[in-house]
């Protein structure tokens, strides 16, 4: 199985369970578990797609996947959301974060988890898995 398969695997798990997994990995393997490391993508990394780019994945997701992907999130990382949606939507999403009662983790983590794989099937960033576009 490849480095990048592994990473793509581990992405997928909730975090505490990839770093307890890493962590094993590292006290064995160091160099592997560093590369594997280098090849995931966490939720938090979708605020550095291209505005425009994050426009597209947002307008795909269901405004009820991405509050409760949204919860407990870096307040950055909500902000960049905000902002890449239109002025309605972020308002509902600044609502449903201040007000709903907060979702079991395991919900916020299988949001985070829809929402990176509908990112992977777009052509953007390699490291989301997607066709790069020929150059």
């Amino acid at each position: 199985m490849s480095h990048e398969r592994v990473a793509r695997i581990l992405t997928l798990l909730d975090r505490r369970t990839a770093d307890r997994l890493l962590g094993f990995l590292e006290s064995r393997e160091s160099e592997l578990a560093r590369t594997i490391r280098e090849g995931m993508v966490l939720f938090e990394d979708l605020s550095g797609m291209d505005r425009r780019e994050l426009e597209t994945l947002l307008h795909q997701v269901p405004d009820e996947t991405l509050v409760t992907a949204l919860r407990g999130a870096d307040a950055a990382l909500v902000a960049r959301f905000r902002e890449s949606v239109s002025k309605q939507r972020a308002e509902t999403l600044r609502e449903a974060l201040a007000f709903d009662p907060p979702p079991p983790r395991s919900r916020v983590e299988r949001a985070r988890r829809e929402i990176l794989e509908t990112a992977r099937l777009r052509p953007w960033d390699s490291r989301l898995g997607g066709p790069q576009s020929g150059g």
